[in-house]
C-alpha cells in the first residue's frame, strides 16, 4: 500500500479548514472573518479531506486525473474570487496557488506515477473516466490517464496541449464564457 505524501499534506489542509476556519482563514488567509467565510472554509475542507481519502493511497491514473481536474477547478474558481471580491482576494490568490500546487502534484505523479496495487477499486476509475468524459477540460486528462495505463507511464503525446497554466486559463474561460466554442 503506497500512500502519497502530499495527501497527508491535503489533509491536514482539509483539516484545519474544517475544524478551525476561523485560525485557518486569520492567520493563512488573513482576511476578516464572517459566518459566509467560515462556511466556505469548513465546505472546502471537508472537499480535500474527501480528496486526500479518495486519491491517498494507490490511486489510478484515472483517480489522479480527476484530482487534477477538481484542483485546476478550484483554482480557476479561487481565482475568479480574487478578481472578483476586493475583500477576498488575498485568500483567493492563496487559495488559487495552493490549488494549483496540489494539480502540480497530481500532474506530476500522473506522469510518473507507480501502478496501482490489484484489486484497486474500480468503481472509482468507472466514475472518474465518466465525469471527465462529461466536464470542460476533462479529455486531455482523461487521455493522459488512458495513457499512462496503457503505456506504463510516461508523457502522454500532447504535452503541449495541456499545461498547467493553460489549463487553469481553459477551466476560467468556461466559468465566464460558458458557450465558449472551445467546449
Amino acid at each position: 500500500m503506497a500512500v502519497r505524501r502530499i495527501e497527508l499534506a491535503r489533509a491536514a489542509w482539509g483539516a484545519s479548514l474544517l475544524f478551525a476556519p476561523r485560525w485557518t482563514l486569520e492567520s493563512v488567509h488573513r482576511i476578516a472573518v464572517d459566518r459566509k467565510s467560515l462556511l466556505i472554509a469548513r465546505v472546502l475542507g471537508a472537499r480535500q479531506l474527501t480528496q486526500a481519502v479518495l486519491s491517498g493511497v494507490d490511486p489510478t491514473p484515472e483517480i489522479l486525473a480527476m484530482g487534477v481536474w477538481v484542483d485546476l477547478t478550484h483554482a480557476a474558481s479561487a481565482l475568479g474570487l480574487a478578481a472578483m471580491d476586493r475583500d477576498r482576494a488575498a485568500a483567493g490568490i492563496t487559495d488559487t496557488a495552493v490549488a494549483a500546487a496540489w494539480a502540480g502534484f497530481g500532474w506530476h505523479d500522473l506522469r510518473a506515477g507507480s501502478d496501482p496495487a490489484p484489486g484497486h477499486d474500480r468503481r472509482r476509475d468507472s466514475m472518474a473516466r465518466w465525469v471527465l468524459a462529461h466536464v470542460p477540460g476533462g479529455e486531455p486528462l482523461s487521455r493522459a490517464a488512458h495513457s499512462r495505463r496503457e503505456k506504463g507511464g510516461g508523457m502522454p503525446n500532447f504535452v503541449g496541449e495541456l499545461t498547467l497554466a493553460n489549463a487553469i486559463a481553459r477551466q476560467g474561460v468556461f466559468f465566464l464564457w460558458p458557450d465558449h466554442p472551445t467546449q
